[in-house]
């Protein structure tokens, strides 16, 4: 469990990431996550499609280049929470002071990143659980949208739509919300297991909101199975083979890992014409040899 002590610190560490790299104070980040570590923490950033959804992500520093990897196989909403959890990593990464070493962190989606249970045992992956939650739930934006809910004056119908309502502006999942209002003390205990237990709740409670709100919910608990890095692999295999440098089929091989083909990179595919064997029928002696 963390600390309050911990949680201050982390709350402060997440307005601070906000303010000192204008992203205001509570202004939605969600999907733009993954823009904003490429560029405002200029770190790479690899998002890809694993057969397995264990894996959620890692953060690697190798001397002073950062690289975060999220799996794309997961939820669109759950990614996001992952990028903003690896950002914790990050940050922490670039605090180090040993820039030669090579740091590590592969982080599973049950044991380590988790938005919803606090069973967690490693301490580190509380505090960048915590992290993400606030940099893209701030504070203040929870404190002021749910400031009724302390006096009773809403019910529980009003309480899940507006969570609604925060995950599509918001991008995160709706369990982030939730667990983010008890955090805050905002809701208690029994409200948030009464709305955990609460059965599909998007088919009962999505049709009070209206259609585009309900469709882009449906793509957020949805994998999107994106694939990009901020390398952009398929346009440097492309500028390799016209200089020459790999073959043909080794740059039409990285163009289909991403899902690309030649014509994109306006290159025209080799045409290539078999050899006429009949031909040596009329080649004899030295000259067949030759």
């Amino acid at each position: 469990m963390l600390t309050l002590t911990d949680i201050g610190k982390i709350e402060d560490m997440a307005k601070s990431q906000r303010k000192g790299n204008d992203l205001g104070e509570i202004s939605p980040v969600g999907e733009k996550i993954f823009n904003i570590i490429e560029s405002i923490y200029s770190s790479y950033i690899l998002l890809y499609p694993l057969n397995t959804k264990k894996v959620a992500g890692f953060t690697r520093k190798q001397n002073n280049e950062i690289q975060i990897f999220v799996n794309t196989s997961l939820n669109l909403d759950f990614q996001i929470f992952a990028a903003a959890h690896e950002l914790y990593h990050l940050i922490e990464f670039k605090n180090k002071e040993d820039e030669d070493d090579d740091y590590f962190v592969v982080c599973n989606d049950k044991e380590d990143i988790n938005e919803n249970l606090d069973d967690i045992v490693d301490i580190n992956e509380l505090k960048a659980n915590y992290f993400a939650a606030a940099f893209l739930l701030p504070k203040n934006l929870i404190e002021k949208r749910f400031k009724g809910l302390k006096n009773g004056i809403s019910n529980e119908e009003d309480i899940i739509v507006e969570i609604l309502k925060l995950q599509y502006e918001f991008e995160v999942p709706f369990k982030t919300v939730l667990k983010r209002l008890k955090e805050l003390g905002s809701i208690g205990d029994a409200e948030l297991k009464r709305i955990l237990l609460t059965e599909d709740i998007n088919s009962k409670y999505c049709k009070m909101l209206d259609n585009n709100m309900h469709e882009r919910l449906e793509k957020l608990e949805s994998p999107n199975n994106r694939i990009y890095d901020s390398i952009n692999s398929p346009k440097y295999a492309a500028d390799a083979y016209r200089k020459a440098l790999i073959s043909f089929n080794k740059m039409e091989k990285i163009l289909n890992k991403y899902k690309k083909q030649i014509i994109d990179f306006n290159i025209e595919k080799i045409e290539t014409k078999a050899f006429d064997l009949s031909s040596l029928d009329n080649l004899t002696g030295d000259e067949a040899d030759e």
